[in-house]
């Protein structure tokens, strides 16, 4: 079971949550505000930053989910902070550029394409995080497993086999109406479930004193109506995705064909996300960090690439290594460089036939063979004159 700060009731956590998702509820979903003024969008910032410190409280500082936990091990409270990530995406899909300073539609839309990404992200993680505690219908499971890459989904991979394969196929079409019925009516059957678990509370708790702990009943009732709830949100959050997809493939296609920038130096993508950064005047900063995606499932599938080297396993290898950088260049590029810069003697194997000559020439020159006699000699006196080591008297005892 997952470990809780002392320094922290459940009840005063549970109270923060339920401020915050009040506050989104007021001011954000039902607000009369424009999405695109200041106002709705400072609002926004303020309540997405509020969750994200609220998730960091709750996965890091105390803990309250771990790997290992199955749904059985969860406490009734703790279930309703599943659906942080849901929450977080609802209010990210609404993000957007709405600053005043004369440039064109396209940095707008491609600051919005990044908000829509980063909210389909979150939406899918909501769901795995479901998958792993078994709340996840199979139905929608299946779904996420057939991704190819689990956080970045493609539209037509929603309705995987069902896309029409022409305008005169109709087989497909027909198939991905009756899937959309499926996940309809299923939806319908948990909303329809989820009403008539809270009324039935709702009436338990009337009857008795709201102050008094809960009964056995009462506790398992209130678990199961978090779960379905989980369950409708999981639903709207598939619901959710697609409709995201569509509007990014909307808003890609105008980035295409009619509303592109045109420059002789394309700027690189880091310093593309800098500059619409400083545009954004809420501060807010999309970092991958606050998905808090983990490396694998539960069912050990990849959900993010990753390599097997680490900053460990690279010290490790400089320990054992050159001491110093390896070469660069290959022995032969160093010798076609040092010819190229005029640094290699040449001659070679013409200099050694030609002083072989000279010489062969020379033993017949009398003249040549005294010089080279007394040269011998001379070198013969110096030797017995000076024996080898005379000079070194520095280590003699």
């Amino acid at each position: 079971m997952s470990s809780q700060n002392e320094n922290e009731p459940i009840g005063s956590i549970a109270t923060q949550y339920e401020k915050i998702i009040n506050q989104y509820n007021v001011e954000i979903k039902n607000s009369k505000l424009r999405q695109d003024s200041i106002e709705y969008q400072k609002q926004l910032s303020e309540i997405i930053n509020k969750l994200i410190t609220f998730k960091n409280l709750i996965y890091s500082k105390l803990s309250l989910f771990s790997d290992n936990e199955t749904l059985d091990d969860l406490s009734t409270t703790s279930l309703k902070y599943l659906s942080i990530d849901y929450y977080l995406g609802l209010l990210m899909e609404r993000k957007q550029d709405c600053s005043k300073n004369g440039e064109i539609n396209t940095n707008k839309n491609k600051l919005k394409v990044k908000f829509l990404d980063k909210s389909i992200q979150l939406f899918i993680q909501f769901m795995i995080t479901l998958q792993n505690y078994n709340i996840l219908d199979e139905l929608l499971g299946k779904k996420i497993d057939s991704f190819e890459e689990t956080y970045h989904p493609k539209l037509e991979e929603l309705y995987k086999g069902m896309t029409p394969k022409n305008d005169k196929d109709l087989s497909g079409a027909q198939l991905k109406r009756e899937a959309k019925i499926k996940i309809f009516k299923r939806n319908k059957e948990i909303n329809e479930k989820l009403n008539h678990l809270k009324q039935k509370y709702d009436d338990n708790k009337n009857e008795n004193d709201e102050e008094k702990a809960y009964t056995v009943d009462e506790e398992e009732m209130l678990r199961s109506i978090y779960i379905e709830q989980l369950k409708s949100f999981s639903y709207d959050s598939f619901n959710k995705i697609e409709q995201d997809l569509y509007e990014s493939e909307l808003l890609n296609n105008f980035i295409k064909r009619g509303f592109e920038e045109i420059t002789d130096t394309p700027k690189s993508n880091e310093q593309e996300d800098i500059r619409m950064q400083k545009r954004d005047f809420t501060g807010y900063t999309d970092k991958l960090e606050v998905l808090n995606k983990p490396l694998l499932s539960k069912q050990g599938k990849v959900l993010r690439n990753f390599t097997l080297t680490s900053k460990r396993q690279e010290l490790k290898d400089k320990v054992k290594g050159y001491g110093q950088y390896g070469p660069t260049m290959t022995v032969e590029e160093f010798l076609e460089k040092e010819f190229e810069e005029g640094r290699v003697l040449q001659g070679g194997e013409n200099e050694i036939e030609e002083s072989q000559k000279y010489k062969e020439e020379m033993e017949d020159n009398d003249e040549y063979q005294d010089k080279e006699t007394y040269k011998a000699r001379e070198w013969d006196e110096f030797t017995e004159a000076n024996p080898r080591g005379i000079g070194n008297t520095l280590n003699r005892g």
